[in-house]
């Protein structure tokens, strides 16, 4: 009599174990290949083709009405969805949905993306469609607020920052100390370098004559300080002094002053700050804290040879002046939007006289018009000192 053969335990778990290869595999591929995904895609751009179209009508419309017309001021906001859209987008390119007019709007005649979503970023990256960062959004590559070049008055907001509003007008009241802030709180001022009114070079003379000096090295992979004031315009100062929040280097207000650190350490803290492949950090160079010192002071600024009036030092009027405080304490102290320039206590930068090491800002118990914030003191040594802190700076990448 023939029995009847059933499946063996050993090959129906073979066969469970290849179905399940053969369901990731599916699984990845829809995953890579998504056609939905592809679909979007492709609507997604012919759409923005069309909204295109209709915008090259409209500027030729502009011109047929007005001959004088100037395509180069031609705006025109997002939609938020209701009215007619006079104003907005929606009043020339009549045909866009709403959800596109709430994330793309006209800039000199041309159309711009300020939306947040990265896959639609990266679609119109690749028509050539520019993309607007806006304030208080966190940038996932290292570009500007309005998605223009780079210039000493736009600056490149790094990957991992915010550009934020804190009394000023981003980005036209550029000169006043647009302030830019990581995920933390961390917060930095973009020193603009324009070359005419303000030149990347040593030049105070207040002390040590800055012709005498010279600079430590530079963090590694930053091969040249000038390379970015050369591609972009300018740099980033710490906004405040070095601050310790529990062992943690910090650039925030009310922070306690990292004042009880030796050189070598602040130039250690400052570089491992910042160290990805589009920013880094390090400690402040002459040049850097000179060119700070000729922006503050251009165009009747406050004095940077006296700086009695706007900083912390012995013959300072404001209340609590001699007396070391914590980061931040007066908006008298501030210049530029950056804080206690002046006074406080001594700053650590990476220049050298003579083998031993320059501090620069005065500090809360000399004279502000004998030891000023221009003013260069060599220091015999490079060991911790009680009033001694630091200040980091940024380099782009």
């Amino acid at each position: 009599m023939k029995k009847d053969k059933g499946i063996s335990l050993i090959v129906l778990v073979i066969t469970i174990i290849v179905i399940i290869i053969l369901a990731g595999a599916v699984i990845l591929s829809l995953a890579n290949n998504n056609p939905i995904e592809s679909s979007n895609e492709a609507t997604f751009k012919a759409n923005v083709a069309e909204y295109n179209s209709e915008l090259a009508m409209a500027i030729s419309n502009e011109y047929l009405q007005d001959n004088s017309f100037d395509s180069a001021t031609f705006d025109a906001g997002v939609w938020d969805g209701t009215g007619d859209g006079t104003g907005t987008i929606k009043e020339y390119i009549t045909s866009m949905s709403e959800v596109d007019a709430a994330k793309l709007k006209i800039q000199n005649s041309k159309l711009v993306y300020v939306g947040t979503n990265q896959i639609e970023k990266d679609y119109l990256k690749e028509i050539g469609i520019a993309i607007i960062l806006g304030v208080n959004v966190i940038a996932t590559e290292n570009t500007t607020v309005n998605g223009e070049a780079a210039t000493y008055q736009n600056p490149i907001v790094p990957t991992g920052f915010k550009a934020i509003n804190d009394g000023t007008v981003w980005p036209t009241d550029w000169n006043n100390g647009l302030v830019i802030e990581d995920a933390s709180g961390n917060q930095f001022v973009w020193v603009p370098v324009d070359g005419t009114n303000v030149s990347y070079a040593k030049w105070c003379t207040t002390g040590i004559l800055h012709t005498s000096t010279t600079n430590d090295s530079i963090l590694s992979g930053v091969i040249d300080e000038n390379t970015q004031v050369t591609t972009y315009g300018g740099f980033y100062i710490a906004r405040y002094e070095a601050g310790n929040q529990a062992g943690t280097l910090v650039s925030k207000k009310n922070a306690t002053v990292w004042a009880v650190i030796n050189y070598n350490d602040s130039k250690t803290q400052s570089e491992a700050m910042y160290n990805t492949s589009e920013v880094k950090s390090g400690l402040i160079t002459g040049m850097q804290w000179d060119t700070v010192m000729k922006w503050v002071s251009n165009n009747s600024g406050p004095s940077v040879t006296n700086s009695i009036t706007w900083g912390n030092h012995s013959d300072s009027t404001v209340s609590g002046h001699g007396v070391k405080q914590v980061a931040g304490y007066s908006e008298i102290w501030k210049a530029k939007n950056i804080y206690d320039l002046a006074g406080n206590t001594w700053e650590w930068t990476n220049e050298i006289y003579s083998s031993v090491r320059i501090l620069r800002g005065g500090k809360y118990s000399y004279s502000g018009s004998d030891y000023p914030a221009a003013y260069r003191l060599n220091n015999d040594s490079t060991d911790m000192y009680n009033n001694i802190s630091f200040r980091v700076v940024l380099y782009i990448l």
